[in-house]
């Protein structure tokens, strides 16, 4: 590649991967790697997370220059942590593009992206939505129905993501889903903008194993089993529905089926969540593991029978579908957002409607009594969103 065609990107997202676990943020910092492995130079800004004290202002990791700049000393009100970021992000912007000026924006996480985009002047601004804001916010709420201060942020975060769009030259979605949610939200301002990439999977990485049983005795106590084995991982929250799981185990252990359930992830509601196992008897049954280190989550993958994906709501890629895919694991999954944009393709059957303890546990019977076999070869899936294909297919839509 000549020194024309090279380019300055500033990457901007709410927090570096190896900071802060997420999957938007995994995301843009190995997309900011790859574009530094392709000679760009790339400047990555995000916000320094409070929970890891005296990680560097600036900092050279893997030839990207990571930019932080500190969390507000100050306890915010939800309005003045969005100011916030909004100065601070442009503040720093203004920063590196004094030094360097800065030639693409490629926004990751809404308040950052609008703080580059509206600080300085570059040529091309893409904003990569990896999910809508407003819907975002009110996912997350504990409550069973979002109070008038969630609702106000909500519709605050909606004009932001508005904004971003229109000052964004392309808005690049990881899924269908996704880009049909913003063309009914902000159809005027999208203006033939949209496009759909998918991300991706590592599929050196995620592998299938030889032989289930014998990986799973390098996993620990909870996996040795020569039962049919379900896994899932996700954080322990309202909008991941592990209770219709764990309500589902109840169903098929009632009626005599033999399986293990391992539930990897942690969050908030890991105390409810152990209650509700004890409360049906499934102790022998159901697992929580906690958290996984990094570095055996593909054999967790390639350990178990079936993957399950019991999300609710907001699922706007579905990244866990094809690291299981990968692993040539099949994937019971919701239909919640756009997960049945990957899980569909694996044939028919595996679908079945968020929060339905009752379709689940059709879909885990069938699966058991192997009634619901893939159709197709999940690795040939996964294989078409191979990390280095569609790293370049990203690195194409930063220009015009």
């Amino acid at each position: 590649m000549t020194d024309s065609n090279l380019l300055h990107i500033l990457v901007a997202c709410h927090a570096w991967y190896g900071d802060v676990i997420g999957g938007s943020f995994r995301l843009a910092s190995e997309f900011a790697q790859h574009l530094a492995g392709q000679g760009h130079r790339v400047s990555y800004l995000c916000c320094a997370p409070q929970q890891v004290p005296d990680l560097p202002d600036h900092q050279v990791v893997d030839g990207v220059n990571l930019f932080r700049y500190q969390p507000s000393a100050k306890q915010l009100s939800g309005l003045g942590r969005l100011n916030f970021h909004l100065k601070a992000t442009g503040k720093l912007a203004r920063q590196i593009h004094s030094d360097t000026p800065v030639t693409v924006i490629s926004g990751h996480s809404p308040l950052q992206a609008l703080g580059a985009a509206r600080s300085i002047q570059c040529g091309f601004v893409n904003y990569t939505v990896h999910s809508p804001f407003d819907d975002e916010l009110l996912s997350n709420t504990t409550k069973p129905k979002p109070g008038l201060t969630t609702k106000a942020a909500s519709f605050l975060a909606g004009r932001i993501d508005r904004k971003n769009v229109r000052l964004a030259d392309r808005v690049q979605t990881d899924s269908q889903y996704t880009q049909d949610v913003f063309l009914q939200k902000h159809g005027a301002a999208m203006g033939g903008k949209g496009i759909v990439s998918p991300g991706w999977v590592d599929a050196a990485a995620f592998q299938p194993t030889v032989n289930r049983h014998d990986l799973r005795k390098t996993l620990g106590a909870e996996w040795q089993t020569e039962l049919p084995l379900f896994f899932t991982l996700r954080r322990l929250e309202n909008r991941m529905g592990l209770d219709t799981l764990i309500d589902a185990c109840r169903i098929l252990h009632a009626e005599g089926h033999r399986f293990r359930t391992l539930i990897g992830g942690g969050g908030s509601l890991k105390e409810r969540l152990q209650l509700q196992i004890n409360g049906f008897g499934l102790e022998d049954h159901v697992k929580l593991l906690g958290r996984l280190p990094e570095e055996i989550l593909a054999s967790t993958y390639a350990a178990a029978d079936c993957f399950v994906l019991p999300t609710r709501a907001l699922e706007c890629f579905g990244l866990i579908v094809l690291e299981a895919f990968a692993c040539a694991t099949p994937v019971i999954a919701s239909s919640a957002a756009a997960i049945p944009e990957l899980a569909k393709q694996q044939g028919d059957g595996w679908i079945f409607e968020p929060g339905n303890a009752n379709q689940l546990a059709d879909r885990m019977r069938d699966f058991l009594l192997a009634r619901l076999t893939p159709v197709e070869d999940l690795r040939q899936i996964a294989m078409q969103y191979d990390r280095p294909t569609i790293l370049e297919r990203w690195t194409q839509l930063l220009r015009p």
